[in-house]
């Protein structure tokens, strides 16, 4: 099962199978969607980007186009609306009409270019002749944008699914939700980043923050007044709070991120915050388990302290190749980068 991750500034493939001892990673990579040498610039990025990069993707991992028969890609979070909603059970037909009704109650479907999908994930706990469902909504013009990509690539089209729920079962169909509470998924990309909460007895809810790591890049270049090439390379290569202060690594000996002036790290706090209390505020839920950070933007280095010393929550650095067999964490440069590409690729394992 092959999982595509088509994003902005990166593209990324993972090919996962099911063996005797569990989950085996056939093959992976990543293809800038910008050439070497040139600065990222998320409003100049064309289709044919796009396009250059999956084909050169697929050309390095030696995965023949027209051999992929499994492949499951997803639709930017931008552009899709999520709602976790609660239905009597009922027949597959019965359902599906009741959510087109439900939808409009919840989600924008304005004009004839909506469309809606759902995806049952279980009995409701608390209510047993109820079924918990999420309502997806986009457009077919996003929807066409994405086909006409994997065509021109000469990929034929799978199962289509929606970033934020492969990021949660990137992490979910290995682990598991937690009894009690909620975590907290997040994943850091290029021009945005995907909050996801979601547990056992704690609705699914999900954000999109127009903060991610071509943010993180703008402010270290004009902070250090070095070009943009040089600041994307500090953020996995300098100390925390060299980056936040703009100082040299040397000249600060202890982890201090108390600063006079705010930084876009601060504003990404802000946000994270605002919205687990807009959550706890929605669902009568205070209690987060942990903060799980996904994403290539996430391998900031110190960004996980940062984040767990502001919100008073834990936050692990996640790697969705850990339970895989045999182990390739050598071979993988910043796992937390195939998050998303992992959790398409399970989905399509259970389908």
């Amino acid at each position: 099962m092959v999982g595509l991750d088509i994003g902005r500034k990166e593209v990324k493939l993972v090919e996962i199978q099911k063996g005797p001892k569990g989950l085996k990673l056939v093959r992976f990579g990543s293809e800038p969607v910008v050439s070497a040498g040139k600065d990222f610039d998320p409003e100049r990025i064309e289709r044919v980007d796009q396009v250059t990069a999956v084909k050169t993707l697929l050309k390095n991992v030696k995965l023949n186009p027209k051999r992929v028969k499994h492949l499951v890609t997803s639709l930017n979070g931008q552009t899709t609306s999520i709602r976790q909603v609660k239905m009597m059970s009922a027949s597959e037909d019965e359902l599906a009409t009741s959510l087109q009704l439900e939808a409009k109650k919840h989600i924008p479907l304005d004009g004839t270019d909506a469309l809606m999908d759902y995806q049952v994930i279980g009995e409701d706990p608390k209510e047993i002749d109820k079924l918990n469902i999420l309502l997806v909504a986009s457009t077919q013009r996003n929807l066409d944008r994405h086909l006409d990509i994997l065509k021109e690539a000469g990929v034929r089209s799978g199962i289509v699914d929606c970033d934020a729920i492969g990021i949660a079962n990137a992490y979910v169909m290995q682990h598991g939700l937690p009894e009690e509470g909620a975590d907290v998924f997040v994943s850091i990309g290029a021009v945005s980043t995907t909050l996801v909460v979601w547990g056992r007895q704690a609705p699914f809810f999900t954000r999109e923050i127009q903060l991610g790591g071509h943010d993180f890049t703008k402010f270290l270049a004009k902070q250090k007044d070095v070009s943009y090439h040089e600041a994307d390379e500090s953020k996995i290569k300098e100390p925390f709070e060299a980056l936040t202060k703009g100082a040299k690594p040397d000249e600060e000996k202890s982890f201090s991120i108390a600063v006079a002036e705010r930084t876009i790290f601060d504003n990404l706090v802000d946000e994270l915050r605002r919205s687990l209390r807009f959550y706890m505020k929605e669902n009568n839920e205070s209690y987060f388990n942990k903060i799980i950070f996904m994403g290539g933007a996430a391998a900031t280095i110190g960004l996980t302290d940062f984040i767990s010393q502001h919100l008073n929550v834990p936050v692990e650095m996640y790697n969705p190749f850990s339970t895989f067999h045999p182990h390739p964490d050598s071979d993988v440069d910043n796992p937390a980068k195939y998050a998303l590409a992992v959790g398409l690729a399970l989905r399509g394992l259970e389908e």
